[in-house]
């Protein structure tokens, strides 16, 4: 075993020590997004607005052994990471029979810039790569042994991992780049037909009530995630190629990426193992690579062609100069570090802005409601969440305004929404003119107007008085 991968492996235990003790003392709050989930999972659901369910399912469950605390959200993506980096050790194990290249890959993945800020993140992707990284396993041992069994396991993990984003859809087109490109899994799969419908079958029954919840709600997760793809306004963006070209290679660490480039001048020989990574790499890769050019994307579209992806170049080097694999690694190491303290002190970074004042507006909101008026009504989504979080242990009941001939926006108006004939008095945070459908209140004052860090414009805040 690699003494140096064994020094980094403990040094990694110590990091994860550091993520936990800076959870608990940061005085951030939590992302708009997560308070979301966190909301959703008090509602169990086969599906929600924007997201399948999976993530609001696993909220529930720790919290129902855990509570609710700030601390136990927080560390759900950093254990989760943890049995991911796990899984891939198994993984490149299985792939290479290489037990230190196996440990170096499941470092190296698990000190990514990006996983190490996503660690801090609870987002849907942190399950999306879990099962995503259990199914390639699954897709290995079908090469080995073929089974009725095997092939159910993989329709259990792909079911699970649709449940969890449906950016699952790139381990099917994944599966069929492979099989064009791979002569033995072609072989495997025309001999395994039926064994292929029967995991396909699994699938579909996994993801039936999540099918018959968006048909109830007339589709609108699909909606919604077509909506975000924003296909219908394409506009050539080659600015938002690059802003995501260049994501990606700080996502999987420059000195990687550059390792990389610098081994490309030896020769390198894409055995069936390389295309086996390629496979589950590169068609979410060019696929997103090819909508930010058209119209736009974020940088964690791409997210599970991590895995391969770095499993590859961490292969290519690491027999070629392993030198570098080291250096990307401490480097990685101090850069998460440097994060974990900044998140652990509070230090105000603009790109914590989002997470900081959210207490101190909740303080504000309670200084000016000087009615102690219970309805609030809230029309920005990440501030009704925020504000249902903060306000969890009183008897706050939250509306969000949705005028009768209007289109829902987000999951608040489809399960909170303000209804016309709504004749309490109560707190309105946002635009006045968002309850202009509201016809029986007798006076509108405004009590507050701030700005605050995690937004970039004032906050109003409004008295609606019916009696």
């Amino acid at each position: 075993m690699d003494k140096t991968n064994l020094y980094l492996f403990r040094l990694c235990i110590l990091f994860v020590i550091l993520k936990l003790i800076s959870i608990f003392t940061t005085n951030f709050n939590l992302y708009g997004d997560e308070a979301q989930y966190w909301l959703w999972s008090k509602e169990l659901s086969f599906g929600y607005y924007s997201k399948p369910p999976l993530l609001s399912w696993f909220i529930r469950l720790i919290t129902s052994v855990f509570g609710d605390s700030f601390f136990v959200l927080k560390t759900i993506p950093v254990f989760t990471y943890c049995v991911t980096s796990y899984l891939i050790f198994i993984f490149v194990k299985k792939l290479y029979y290489d037990v230190p290249l196996a440990l170096c890959c499941a470092l190296t993945f698990f000190l990514l810039p990006a996983v190490s800020l996503s660690s801090f993140l609870l987002s849907t992707d942190i399950f999306l790569i879990l099962f995503w990284t259990g199914g390639l396993i699954q897709v290995l041992k079908i090469k080995e042994n073929p089974s009725y069994f095997n092939f159910i396991i993989l329709g259990l993990l792909l079911g699970i991992t649709f449940l969890a984003k449906y950016a699952a859809i790139y381990f099917i087109i994944s599966l069929i780049f492979l099989f064009i490109i791979e002569r033995n899994f072609r072989l495997i799969i025309l001999q395994s037909k039926l064994k292929l419908l029967l995991a396909l079958l699994v699938i579909i029954l996994i993801l039936l009530p999540n099918i018959l919840w968006n048909y109830q709600h007339g589709w609108l997760t699909v909606e919604h995630s077509v909506d975000n793809a924003s296909l219908d306004k394409i506009k050539i963006n080659p600015i938002g190629f690059f802003e995501f070209l260049f994501s990606q290679i700080f996502m999987i660490g420059p000195v990687l990426f550059v390792g990389f480039l610098l081994c490309l001048y030896k020769r390198i020989n894409f055995h069936t193992n390389e295309r086996f990574l390629i496979s589950f790499a590169l068609p979410a890769l060019l696929i997103v690579l090819l909508e930010s050019f058209l119209v736009r994307a974020h940088g964690n579209w791409a997210a599970v062609s991590l895995v391969t992806l770095s499993v590859f170049f961490v292969n290519i080097v690491y027999r070629l100069n392993k030198r570098i694999i080291y250096y990307n690694n401490y480097i990685n190491l101090l850069a998460g570090l440097v994060l974990f303290i900044a998140i652990g002190i509070s230090f105000p970074l603009n790109v914590f802005n989002r997470i900081i004042g959210v207490n101190d507006f909740v303080q504000y909101l309670d200084e000016k409601n000087q009615s102690n008026i219970n309805n609030i009504v809230v029309n920005d989504r990440l501030l009704f969440a925020n504000l249902s979080y903060a306000y969890q242990s009183k008897k706050i009941n939250f509306y969000s305004p949705l005028s009768p001939d209007s289109k829902i926006g987000h999951h608040f108006q489809l399960t909170n929404a303000l209804p016309v004939n709504f004749d309490d008095n109560f707190i309105l945070i946002g635009n006045k003119n968002d309850i202009h459908y509201l016809k029986k209140y007798k006076k509108i004052k405004l009590i507050g107007s701030k700005a605050f860090p995690f937004t970039d414009r004032n906050i109003e805040i409004y008295e609606i008085i019916f009696d």
